[in-house]
């Protein structure tokens, strides 16, 4: 069964406020809780969170918005819930059922977690995401250029190797054939 984000009515209102006023509500964090149960509408927090983050990378698809969010550190829980927060830190919306667990938090593995808000439920352009200083796109790309940066000293060192071997080759030619 798949879940599904229960909109808060400060969520809704807030959004609605917003568009009012010709602004969109700001999509600015996430957070992950270990509660698991039934979210209300009339919720206003989380059940038991554990961490907030703000929203690292997201892509806007039309009637889908899909957000991404780093956890790191030191903590270790069982994931249960997560919540969707506002710039001003008001609950958008949550995930969660009752007895499911969604994931497991280790210190020993960054979670990174991406998620798909439906927007059909919100009025029409009266939300956007704001993402926090460090994007996410620049996380991956530091780890992909430490790869590449290790692959190219790798593949330095195999040229210089095989140099050396067709420089001693050459060697060994020439006194062989002075012999």
């Amino acid at each position: 069964m798949a879940l599904k984000l229960q909109f808060t009515q400060q969520g809704l209102a807030a959004c609605l406020d917003a568009q009012s006023k010709g602004l969109k509500a700001e999509i600015t964090h996430m957070a992950f809780g270990d509660a698991a149960y039934n979210p209300s509408q009339n919720q206003t927090q989380l059940n038991n969170e554990r961490e907030r983050i703000e929203i690292n990378d997201w892509q806007d698809g039309g009637q889908n918005m899909r957000m991404a969010g780093v956890f790191d550190g030191e903590l270790e829980y069982a994931i249960r819930e997560i919540g969707i927060f506002l710039s001003d830190g008001t609950l958008l919306g949550v995930y969660s059922q009752s007895g499911k667990t969604l994931g497991y938090r280790t210190p020993a593995v960054k979670v990174i977690q991406w998620f798909t808000l439906n927007l059909s439920a919100l009025p029409t352009n009266s939300v956007t995401v704001v993402v926090g200083a460090e994007n996410l796109n620049l996380v991956l790309d530091a780890e992909f250029i430490a790869a590449a940066a290790s692959f190219l000293n790798t593949g330095a060192a195999i040229i210089k190797n095989a140099h050396w071997n067709m420089q001693l080759s050459e060697r060994i030619r020439t006194m062989e054939g002075s012999l």
